[in-house]
């Protein structure tokens, strides 16, 4: 299994070459593999959080609960913004995001303007 690590002293360090590695990337991801790979990014760091806690409590059931719970919640997220943005994609036939090839890893789709309007609306009337 492929395999990427990071080493840093401080989190400054760890975000930056995190940043600089995603920003490397050339290939155009789509918004399903996005969300898969930020939802990675949240399980690692999750283990990472838990390793760094002191022996007896990073071995306790409460840091193996939480971990697992995180990991699960992260999963059902990861899952249900996957079936959303397949349903939008399916229900607009790709009219209501389109991919936004100048901004790069600023932004990644942007909604069409007569949907956010609609959006908008319906949020301002409840």
């Amino acid at each position: 299994m492929p395999e990427l690590r990071f080493s840093a002293s401080t989190h400054d360090d760890l975000v930056r070459q995190v940043r600089v590695w995603l920003d490397s990337t050339l290939e155009e991801r789509s918004a399903t593999d996005v969300v898969e790979a930020s939802a990675d990014l949240t399980k690692d760091a999750l283990r990472l959080i838990a390793a760094a806690a002191p022996a007896p409590l990073a071995d306790s059931e409460l840091v193996a609960g939480l971990t697992g719970l995180g990991h699960r919640a992260t999963d059902a997220t990861r899952d249900a913004v996957v079936v959303g943005l397949d349903g939008l994609a399916a229900v607009t036939d790709g009219r209501l995001l389109k991919r936004v090839g100048d901004e790069g890893a600023k932004a990644a789709y942007e909604m069409n303007s007569g949907v956010a309007k609609q959006l908008l609306k319906s949020i301002l009337r409840g």
